[in-house]
């Protein structure tokens, strides 16, 4: 990551002294000048002796800036291989981010941000929101993200903001994840990727982007198939994203409108996690073949910007629908066949706008955002030699609404002052179609603060401090799991159960960056994150859970990570994080154990390792007009407790490290990638949870009467190895 402080020429300075309208002239940065607003200004006087420092203010539509009191760090998308794993791929190069797999499925992964989850999974707590063009694509039901159905092939940039922020609100404690599309540009283009690879694998990649009388356009189309590594976890997965839009006036923040259609329609089986017992035999082994996850989606969004009264108006409006159909084999039967219905709405407006108050800059921006979230969800129970039932028919509509405004003051040319404030309302109805007793009602607000500062030591080192608080409000799906005395089965299975309290921290951080030339970096930062009324899951047995607030936690840690760059192209990469996700309160949450603990202040959370870290090679290298780029990097996890076991009783799952490589050789309008996960083919284990094994030992013929609770594990993925041909047409 890069942090600075940019001057611009007198005469420039000299424009915008004329006047807010001619602020809005763009300047050219090293990173995307769309990103950010840039705020130049000083008196006329001044302009012929001094040059004024740019300050950059974040904004909610357009994406954050450097050079804001947080870590904002943008991923290398070109040096992980091409496919729906880029994302994820790229994010496991970062400090303090790690995977884990709880459905045993490749393209389903659960990401750790801060001690904070994102994860496709229904009913994994989450705290980590992602943006796609502006647009939040956390599910209404349980404000999940479905990694599988982003359009990976027409990401043009992607950021990670670490921590709250009021520009992001509800569910960045942890981090935010932005992600931008491709436009048509002047040049028309074509691309077209072929890949093959292990247990399967078949992918099919195009894009089609140009311009026409002013128009731009551009089209993307992914599909994949996989038999899988694991017994029945195949998968097919097609997405089709399209951009049409328009720009007017000499820049991007002249004038622009977009209007962006995605249809993404998956079948993924999912393998699920297998007793340690089943392990030691095979551990391609399906403890309950055939569950699966099949979602249709088609999202539609029109975005853009208009330079209103000397700043910037920016506004989106959207809609997204998404299906899905989750089918789970239950042990001990009925097995559950889930649908649901999500569907959402709703519109961001922004205004930014440079200014100067006596001889200071600067930068403002406020806005408001409503979006409108409903979920009907159906259960129907099969199987189990009795007729088919349907135990859940439930309705939530959800009501969501915030304004916010943060501003940035330049108070020297090297220290910035930030400030901002974000109030968010939600308001989460609960309907039963089949009981009327379970309705309720659920309403919260939180206004949130934030202050920070950046100052500028030298060209090269830039330090940062900040404080921040965060909210998130309970998902539906948690409000409507949240009796002990009537715990869900899975997928769910509702009910108007007693309110779950919203969920506020606290964040401190601070860190520097340093950025020498010949590609050398340094970015060092710590947090501290006090968590009131954190919202954690209790598994009474592998197919039942239930939602309670544990009053008190805690995420700390360092996170660091550098780059040296050598000569010849050559670079050594290494990151390492510390990261303690902790209960500081004494909390009773059931187990499958006939005996749980409560937790302890200091009691370490689940499926988080205290110590993750990377170390690599890589290389950069032209031979005329080929370029050769590749990277070999190992990343090691310590062990980490599995769910089941807060209160730190029993064994932790093994820590782990595991190898990967990446190349990508490019010449003219030819390009082949290769990729090789877990290079030396090492077993180990992403995801653990203590459970009773209903079905006993391996192939007995009768359930035990008596089952024994063991650790059930997800294997990772055995050595693969995939190979990606490419060219543009």
């Amino acid at each position: 990551m890069t942090r600075r402080l940019y001057a611009v020429s007198a005469s420039v300075l000299a424009v915008l002294a004329a006047g807010p309208l001619a602020a809005q002239q763009p300047t050219t940065r090293r990173d995307s000048a769309a990103a950010s607003d840039s705020i130049r200004a000083d008196s006329a006087r001044h302009a012929l002796h001094h040059l004024a420092p740019v300050v950059v203010n974040s904004t909610r539509l357009s994406g954050a800036s450097e050079e804001t009191p947080a870590q904002v760090e943008k991923l290398d998308l070109k040096r992980v291989i091409p496919g729906p794993e880029t994302l994820n791929n790229a994010l496991l190069t970062l400090p303090g981010v790690s995977l884990f797999d709880d459905q045993g499925a490749r393209l389903q992964p659960q990401l750790e941000v801060r001690g904070f989850s994102v994860s496709p999974v229904v009913g994994n707590p989450q705290g980590v929101s992602v943006f796609l063009n502006g647009i939040r694509v956390n599910e209404p039901d349980a404000q999940e993200v479905n990694f599988d159905l982003l359009p990976s092939a027409a990401f043009d940039q992607a950021t990670l903001v670490r921590g709250p922020d009021v520009l992001f609100g509800r569910n960045s404690l942890g981090g935010t994840l932005l992600l931008t599309t491709r436009r048509g540009g002047d040049t028309p283009e074509a691309t077209l990727e072929v890949g093959g690879g292990s247990f399967g694998e078949q992918t099919l990649t195009t894009t089609l982007g140009g311009k026409l009388d002013g128009i731009d356009g551009f089209l993307a189309f992914t599909g994949e198939n996989e038999v899988g590594w694991r017994q029945a976890t195949s998968s097919t997965t097609r997405n089709l994203f399209a951009t049409i839009g328009h720009q007017w006036g000499p820049s991007h923040d002249s004038g622009d409108i977009a209007l962006d259609i995605q249809y993404g329609h998956d079948r993924i089986f999912e393998a699920g996690s297998l007793p340690a017992s089943y392990i030691a035999i095979n551990p391609k082994i399906n403890y309950t073949p055939g569950d699966f996850f099949a979602p249709e989606a088609v999202d539609l969004a029109l975005r853009g910007n208009e330079p209103l009264a000397g700043g910037i108006l920016r506004g989106t409006l959207f809609g997204r629908r998404n299906n899905v159909e989750q089918f789970n084999g239950n042990v001990p039967p009925p097995n559950t066949d889930g649908f649901t219905y999500n569907l959402s709405g709703g519109s961001t407006l922004e205004w930014t706008r440079p200014f100067v108050l006596g001889s200071v800059p600067i930068g403002w921006t406020m806005g408001a955002e409503y979006s409108r979230e409903s979920a009907h969800i159906r259960l129907v129970n099969v199987g189990g030699g009795l007729p088919a039932s349907i135990t859940t028919d439930a309705t939530i509509h959800q009501d969501n609404a915030a304004a916010f405004a943060q501003a940035v003051v330049s108070v020297t040319p090297r220290l910035n002052i930030t400030g901002g404030l974000r109030l968010d309302y939600v308001h989460v109805p609960y309907r039963d179609s089949l009981d009327a007793s379970n309705d309720g009602t659920s309403t919260y607000n939180r206004l949130s603060p934030e202050i920070g500062a950046t100052y500028q030591f030298t060209d090269d080192i830039k330090g940062f401090v900040a404080y921040k608080s965060g909210f998130r409000a309970p998902a539906p799906l948690e409000l409507a799991c949240a009796n002990p005395n009537a715990p869900c089965s899975l997928p769910f299975s509702l009910g108007n159960d007693p309110a779950l309290l919203p969920v506020t921290t606290r964040d401190y951080e601070g860190g520097f960056d340093v950025d020498f030339a010949a590609r050398t970096t340094l970015d060092v930062d710590a947090f501290w994150t006090d968590v009131d009324n954190d919202i954690v899951f209790a598994s009474p047995n592998l197919t039942q859970e239930y939602f309670l607030n544990a009053p008190h936690t805690r995420r700390a840690g360092v996170e660091a990570s550098g780059q040296i760059g050598l000569p010849a192209g050559f670079r050594l990469v290494a990151s390492y994080s510390y990261v303690a996700a902790t209960y500081q309160s004494t909390v009773l949450i059931a187990t499958s154990d006939s005996n749980p603990q409560p937790t302890k202040p200091g009691d370490l959370f689940p499926l988080s390792p205290l110590h993750r870290g990377r170390l690599g090679a890589g290389v950069t290298h032209l031979f005329g007009a080929l370029v050769v780029d590749g990277e070999f990097d190992i990343r090691g996890y310590q062990g980490q407790f599995t769910r089941g076991d807060e209160s730190n009783q029993r064994k932790e799952i093994p820590g782990y490290t595991v190898a990967g490589l990446s190349a990508r050789a490019d010449y003219h309008r030819f390009g082949a990638a290769v990729g090789i996960e877990n290079i030396f083919n090492r077993q180990y284990y992403t995801f653990g949870i203590e459970s009773q094994n209903f079905l006993g030992p391996y192939n007995q013929s009768n359930p035990p009467a008596n089952p024994i609770v063991e650790p059930f594990y997800t294997p990772g993925y055995a050595r693969r190895i995939t190979v990606t041909l490419s060219t543009r047409l």
